[in-house]
Parts: structure tokens; sequence; C-alpha cells
């Protein structure tokens, strides 16, 4: 059984979703620190001159050492009407007409939580998608594991506790985790690199890494799934 770790990020991009579909079992990590200006909140999308713009889910004010699982959004601003303004660059894109319809249906869900709005974002884009890796949230799923020794030992807990025999990580952590820890508990531990194959953004030069919503406005769904092979697993 192979499973990943990863914090809850906002319509994140493409390399994510290779990372959910790379694994039997995905989990949440709510329990991580909620990091400012990072990815659980915010991404990136066309604007136009060859440039990006973000795009975010504004929260309430916490203390720094607040859990992502304890953020609440601020919905006391129109941010969701704000969002649609932002992708209306997109409107001459082959696929503006679905992807908005299909934001709409998953921005309709009016939850306070920024972990639980996340998973559900997540999911959605997964089913769409046709992955059919299994989405869960540590604190729901094992609440018996609330804290780790070190911080690249949250996933040998994980796997020790779901009997799973391999844990893959974004190619951001090959650096910091040490690998011993896995090999000694029985545990192959992967990184997945993804491949960002360059496709059509209007007339201009390609910008990779933008949200999985650029993705679906120039791209059809079978296109997408075939992006989602698109990777190396490094051991």
């Amino acid at each position: 059984m192979k499973v990943a770790l990863m914090q809850p990020y906002f319509f994140p991009y493409i390399g994510y979703f290779q990372l959910i579909h790379a694994v039997n079992e995905f989990i949440i990590f709510d329990n991580a620190q909620y990091i400012r200006r990072g990815w659980m909140n915010r991404n990136r999308i066309l604007n136009g001159h060859k440039e990006s713009i973000y795009i975010n889910v504004p929260v309430q004010k916490a203390p720094r050492e607040t859990k992502i699982k304890d953020i609440v959004i601020n919905n006391e601003l129109d941010w969701k009407a704000n969002l649609f303004q932002q992708i209306n660059y997109y409107r001459k894109a082959p696929n503006y007409a679905f992807v908005s319809d299909f934001l709409d249906e998953c921005l309709y869900k009016n939850t306070s939580s920024l972990s639980q709005f996340n998973a559900i974002l997540l999911k959605k884009v997964c089913n769409l998608l046709e992955i059919d890796t299994k989405i869960t949230i540590l604190s729901e799923k094992l609440p018996m594991i609330s804290v780790a020794n070190a911080a690249d030992e949250w996933g040998v807990e994980v796997c020790k506790a779901l009997n799973a025999t391999t844990y893959i990580n974004a190619i951001g952590g090959i650096e910091f985790y040490n690998q011993q820890k896995y090999l000694e508990n029985n545990i192959e531990i992967q990184f997945i690199k993804p491949v960002l194959k360059p496709y059509k953004q209007f007339n201009q030069i390609f910008i990779p890494g933008l949200s999985i919503i650029d993705v679906m406005m120039f791209n059809h769904t079978q296109e997408i799934k075939e992006m989602l092979e698109i990777h190396e697993l490094i051991i």
C-alpha cells in the first residue's frame, strides 16, 4: 500500500494531483502548523501580459502556531465573486464555460474550515479526473497521531498506523527526509518529480506550475489524465 501526506492546498498545480494519483491513500496533513503566504489559501492563474496573479481564500487572523485544521475562512469578504472576476481573463479559453460551471459547483460549499474546504475541492477535482485514490484527513482518520518526534517522522507514524509499505513525498522533501528512518521501519520512501508538459496558453509563452484551474481551461479531461502519468519516481 502506498500513501502520501501533504498539507491541503487550494486548487494546486498538476504535480500535486500526480502525487495523489500515485498512491492508494492520500492523507491531508491538517495537524501541521499553518504557513502564511503558502499554498493553502492561494494559487496562481494567468492575467495576461505573460504574467500570473494570485487567487486566494482570505482567512481570519490567528496565532503563528495555529494548526491548519483550526484556520477559519473569512467569509465576511466576498472573495468568491472576486475569484470569478479574476478568471474572466480566460473567457476565450476553449473550456471556459465548463470550468466556470465546475468552479461554481465547487465554491458553492459554504464551510468556514480552510482544511475541510480544500479537502472538498481536492475530492471534486479528483472525481472529475477519475482519480480513485482514497482521500482522508489526518486529524479524523488517525486522531491518535497528534505529534511527531521530528518533522520528517510524520510519514513514518502514518505508514505504521496504516500498515503501508511505501511512502511517497513531493520532490522538494528529498533533502529534508532522513530516509534511514523509513528503512528501519520497513517502509520504502520515494519522491515524485513532476514533469510539467507544456500546453498552449493563448498565444503567450508557457508559464508552468499554475493552478489546476489553468490546466483545465486549456486541456480536456482526457488530456489532463494523461498528464497525471508524466512524472518520475526517485528512490
